[in-house]
């Protein structure tokens, strides 16, 4: 035989070779895929819980008394339960409308110091602690600060969006809420409602 007719043999049973070789690979790959199909066929699909969503703080909501630090490291006991009543300012270091807040909040806060109401005034940061510190230092905030110690607790109090001014009574429930910030009324609405007797001493 000669060696042009060996070669051209020895190509031909390659190629048979090769095209048997993929028929039996398509072949298993076809039946692997309609095993699968049958397995997930017969297997009942458990249905995802749906994830419930949040919904932002309102007025006869039940806050969660918790502890956390403030910017100095003082624990300090946030919305809990005894014979003073809480005002939270609720905001974000980088929020524009926060910073527009922040010096109504500042007033409100002043007023009730000097007019030596017990409410507990205080602001939760969203932002991480470092932040909130050097934003509570450049604005010399004169209320306490605290940052939320975790994204659950955030979620509890209902924190959609900010600035925030929420009054919490004794009992933990929230009394009222202001989602925006606060104009020159409101800032006297505010102390109306958490102090009224500072009204008549007062004026706006």
């Amino acid at each position: 035989m000669k060696p042009k007719s060996r070669s051209r043999i020895l190509i031909g049973m390659v190629m048979l070779f090769l095209v048997a070789a993929i028929s039996v690979a398509v072949y298993l790959w076809r039946q692997n895929t309609r095993l699968r199909e049958r397995l997930q066929a017969a297997t009942p699909r458990q249905e995802e819980p749906a994830s419930e969503p949040i919904r932002m703080v309102r007025e006869g909501d039940e806050l969660p008394e918790f502890t956390a630090p403030n910017i100095d490291g003082q624990e300090v006991k946030v919305a809990a339960r005894g014979s003073r009543q809480t005002l939270l300012f609720i905001y974000s270091p980088s929020c524009d409308r926060c910073e527009a807040s922040i010096p109504g909040w500042i007033k409100i806060s002043n007023k009730l110091q000097q007019l030596h109401s017990s409410t507990q005034v205080l602001a939760l940061s969203i932002a991480d602690s470092y932040t909130t510190v050097q934003h509570t230092r450049k604005m010399k905030l004169p209320f306490a600060v605290v940052p939320f110690p975790s994204i659950e607790l955030q979620k509890r109090y209902g924190v959609t969006e900010v600035p925030l001014t929420v009054l919490v009574n004794q009992q933990g429930k929230v009394q009222a809420v202001w989602s925006k910030p606060l104009d020159e009324g409101e800032v006297g609405d505010v102390i109306e409602m958490v102090c009224p007797e500072c009204i008549e001493r007062v004026g706006f």
